[in-house]
């Protein structure tokens, strides 16, 4: 019923024991498609810890930092259902997310997401009225697989940079109006884990890629979950 899309790297795994294991919890069909660079060192953890349950592992190489454009649309590509969960490890479910998204399988859905400190302590990252007006935080989301294809999934052109593939991505689902909403009663925490720019001056590089799509109105990226001509 439900396809998982989790990028994952050996940097992640001590989180994703517990996003595994409260997913694993619940009583539906899903598969968790994991594309990942580090496959290597994913895969014997994931054993050892018995959470390789409905797993599918998709290893994949970039030349440079990351940016998990080119992971995410892998994802969808090898995935086999058509409700898609755009999540990362570090994402646990605070209830039985999939209980609830499974009475709402005609829609998009972005769901309320916690961030937690190092301390514990949760601060809001997506709720309504606070970052709603496109579904570009995919901390927890739902996407229907024929609307993702509508907008070519996301744009690999941010691959060399760092931030705002998630922007682009909600402002071309918005141009394209495609329907979303925000679900507050179904929740997760973004679980802490230490942070920064993968690349060097990469955050600038990005931006100037999103004011430059949004200047020409791209909705279809060309470098997206099909190829078009290419220009980086």
């Amino acid at each position: 019923m439900f396809s998982i899309i989790c990028p994952m790297d050996d940097n992640r795994l001590e989180q994703f024991v517990y996003t595994k294991r409260a997913y694993d919890e619940m009583p539906y069909i899903m598969e968790f498609v994991v594309p990942t660079r580090t496959a290597r060192k994913v895969r014997p953890f994931l054993k050892k810890h018995d959470l390789l349950k409905n797993v599918r592992l998709i290893p994949y190489t970039i030349e440079t930092g990351f940016n998990p454009t080119k992971a995410l649309n892998i994802g969808v590509r090898e995935s086999k259902y058509e409700n898609l969960i755009i999540t990362g490890p570090e994402v646990k479910p605070f209830n039985d997310v999939l209980d609830k998204l499974s009475q709402c399988l005609d829609k998009n859905v972005i769901c309320r997401t916690w961030d937690q400190d190092e301390n514990g302590n949760l601060t809001s990252l997506v709720h309504i009225g606070y970052r709603d007006d496109t579904p570009q935080p995919y901390f927890l989301g739902m996407f229907k697989r024929s609307d993702v294809e509508k907008i070519n999934g996301w744009d690999e052109n941010f691959m060399g940079g760092y931030a705002y593939e998630d922007n682009d991505f909600g402002a071309r689902w918005v141009r394209a109006q495609l329907p979303f909403e925000v679900r507050e009663d179904i929740q997760a925490v973004h679980q802490y884990h230490p942070r920064g720019e993968t690349v060097p001056g990469g955050l600038v590089k990005n931006q100037l890629k999103f004011y430059a799509n949004t200047d020409n109105g791209v909705v279809f990226c060309a470098n997206g979950l099909i190829k078009l001509d290419v220009v980086k």
